[in-house]
């Protein structure tokens, strides 16, 4: 994990060698950036806003990503490293994941803790994502006001919050989807985003998760905007409302979406409580 931070916040690991992973996943915004469509390591727009990483320790077997492409956090860093947002795959003359290699090794700083890392393992791509993905498994959401206020701070969260949490639970059935401490099912769901991008379906070739992504943790969602895999969505009072439309009506469309009325005040309870979800000063911090 101490090697993984080394390289996570090292432009080394990239093509141009100017791009690292927290280039899209800064700390302190809970591990994504406010970019809409953050620029990929070729110049270029990325067709949807990064995920964040925090709690992904916890996420057990679940798929990585926005469309679950990725079996593991291991095979998330290395296709980003070889293929995708850190490789220049849009130019004429990619660089060889073989020259980002030769970078890492060629470092003594590197080579030693390496082999204190992982004893007798070639530095390669391999092993620079096994490392990486140690890291990220690390990153935790920070304690928050609402985490005070579960452990019996009556005071951590205001009467508001407290209203929005049982709308969260009860009328807005939004725990029907963010659930647990983490608050995601880790599941793939279409919630009638206006968007063009297929999503989960494209990736398993079904048409029954056209439109579907992952449901992204709330923790540390204050500090996230904008919102959605396609980051159509400014603010969590806009995030509110679309749900109280069920978005467009398709074929696709989760059963779990259905319309609802909110009253203003219900509306500003629900973000009242997940701005509880964002530590003081602090989207996310490290085990280590």
């Amino acid at each position: 994990a101490n090697l993984g931070r080394d390289l996570f916040f090292d432009t080394r690991i990239s093509a141009s060698g100017r791009t690292s992973c927290a280039s899209c996943h800064l700390p302190e915004l809970g591990y994504v950036v406010t970019e809409a469509h953050p620029i990929n390591d070729s110049g270029k727009p990325t067709s949807r806003k990064s995920q964040p990483l925090i709690g992904l320790g916890h996420a057990g077997k679940a798929l990585i990503g926005w469309d679950g492409r990725s079996a593991t956090l291991e095979a998330q860093t290395k296709s980003s490293i070889a293929t995708g947002s850190m490789s220049m795959r849009e130019t004429s003359s990619p660089v060889k994941v073989e020259i980002i290699e030769e970078r890492v090794k060629s470092d003594s700083g590197y080579a030693a803790k390496f082999n204190a890392a992982l004893p007798g393992r070639p530095i390669d791509v391999g092993a620079i994502a096994a490392a990486l993905a140690a890291f990220e498994r690390t990153l935790e959401p920070a304690i928050t006001p609402f985490d005070r206020w579960i452990a019996g701070d009556e005071t951590a969260i205001s009467a508001a919050a407290k209203r929005g949490f049982a709308l969260f639970n009860g009328k807005a059935a939004c725990v029907a989807c963010h659930n647990g401490w983490r608050f995601t099912d880790d599941q793939f769901h279409d919630i009638g985003t206006t968007t063009t991008d297929q999503g989960r379906g494209k990736a398993v070739k079904d048409e029954t998760l056209n439109f579907a992504f992952k449901t992204p943790t709330l923790r540390a969602v204050a500090v996230r905007a904008p919102y959605m895999h396609n980051a159509s969505l400014a603010t969590l009072d806009d995030v509110m409302r679309h749900y109280e439309k069920g978005g467009i009506d398709r074929p696709s469309r989760s059963p779990l979406l259905v319309p609802i009325q909110l009253s203003d005040a219900e509306r500003g309870d629900l973000v009242a409580f997940m701005e509880t979800l964002t530590g003081d000063g602090e989207g996310a911090k490290s085990r280590h």
